[in-house]
């Protein structure tokens, strides 16, 4: 499984049999080392391909979405 376009508000999943659209997810996204835990909720899907994937919350009392916005920042300084 890939994960593209990841954003701090979700990001896309590459899946050969997609989830349905409104379902409830959890991901765990391995950012430079450091873990993420996501609960989201999946909000398009095509078919043979992925679905979009809205994060909800953030598994660790907020430490995930540090790791994430810090991931996003440096990536953003680098472009």
């Amino acid at each position: 499984m890939e994960t593209t376009d990841l954003s701090r508000g979700g990001c896309y999943v590459e899946l050969m049999m997609p989830l349905p659209v409104g379902i409830r997810v959890q991901a765990t996204l391995w950012l430079d080392g450091s873990v993420v835990v996501i609960q989201g909720r999946v909000a398009t899907r095509h078919p043979q391909y992925g679905n979009g994937i809205m994060f909800i919350d953030f598994e660790g009392q907020g430490q995930g979405e540090v790791v994430l916005n810090r991931y996003l920042d440096a990536v953003v300084a680098l472009g």
